[in-house]
Protein backbone atom coordinates (compact mmCIF):
# COMPACT_ATOMS: atom_id res chain seq x y z
CA UNK A 1 0.00 0.00 0.00
CA UNK A 2 1.41 3.46 -0.53
CA UNK A 3 1.09 6.61 1.42
CA UNK A 4 0.31 9.73 0.49
CA UNK A 5 2.88 11.90 1.76
CA UNK A 6 0.51 15.14 3.03
CA UNK A 7 2.03 18.81 1.61
CA UNK A 8 3.92 20.97 3.86
CA UNK A 9 2.58 23.58 5.11
CA UNK A 10 4.16 27.70 4.08
CA UNK A 11 5.01 27.66 8.20
CA UNK A 12 6.77 24.44 8.02
CA UNK A 13 8.87 25.19 5.07
CA UNK A 14 9.54 28.66 6.47
CA UNK A 15 10.72 26.90 9.84
CA UNK A 16 13.10 24.88 8.13
CA UNK A 17 14.36 27.35 5.91
CA UNK A 18 15.46 29.79 9.36
CA UNK A 19 17.01 26.18 11.05
CA UNK A 20 19.29 25.86 7.82
CA UNK A 21 20.15 29.48 8.47
CA UNK A 22 21.20 29.44 11.46
CA UNK A 23 23.31 26.28 10.74
CA UNK A 24 24.84 27.57 8.50
CA UNK A 25 25.62 31.38 9.84
CA UNK A 26 25.89 31.03 13.52
CA UNK A 27 26.84 27.80 14.16
CA UNK A 28 29.22 27.11 10.52
CA UNK A 29 28.25 23.40 10.24
CA UNK A 30 30.08 20.93 7.52
CA UNK A 31 27.85 19.97 4.76
CA UNK A 32 27.95 16.67 6.31
CA UNK A 33 26.21 17.16 9.09
CA UNK A 34 23.46 19.65 7.51
CA UNK A 35 22.75 16.88 5.05
CA UNK A 36 22.27 14.89 8.82
CA UNK A 37 20.20 17.74 10.46
CA UNK A 38 17.96 18.04 7.38
CA UNK A 39 17.31 14.29 7.11
CA UNK A 40 16.17 14.70 10.56
CA UNK A 41 14.13 17.72 9.48
CA UNK A 42 12.70 16.15 6.58
CA UNK A 43 12.04 12.67 8.95
CA UNK A 44 10.17 14.72 11.66
CA UNK A 45 7.83 15.91 9.16
CA UNK A 46 7.17 12.27 7.75
CA UNK A 47 9.03 12.30 4.45
CA UNK A 48 11.38 9.05 3.62
CA UNK A 49 14.62 10.06 3.41
CA UNK A 50 18.07 7.58 3.09
CA UNK A 51 19.83 6.83 5.53
CA UNK A 52 22.62 9.43 6.40
CA UNK A 53 25.17 8.44 9.30
CA UNK A 54 25.59 11.20 11.87
CA UNK A 55 28.97 13.25 11.27
CA UNK A 56 32.04 12.54 13.47
CA UNK A 57 32.62 15.22 16.17
CA UNK A 58 35.35 17.13 14.46
CA UNK A 59 33.35 16.81 10.90
CA UNK A 60 30.63 19.00 12.58
CA UNK A 61 32.20 22.61 11.79
CA UNK A 62 33.82 23.98 8.45
CA UNK A 63 37.10 23.40 7.96
CA UNK A 64 38.11 27.39 7.75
Amino acid sequence: MIKRIKPLSESAIKGMVYQIRYLVNEKHVSDEALAWHLKNILSDKGIPVDYIPSPKPWEWKKKV
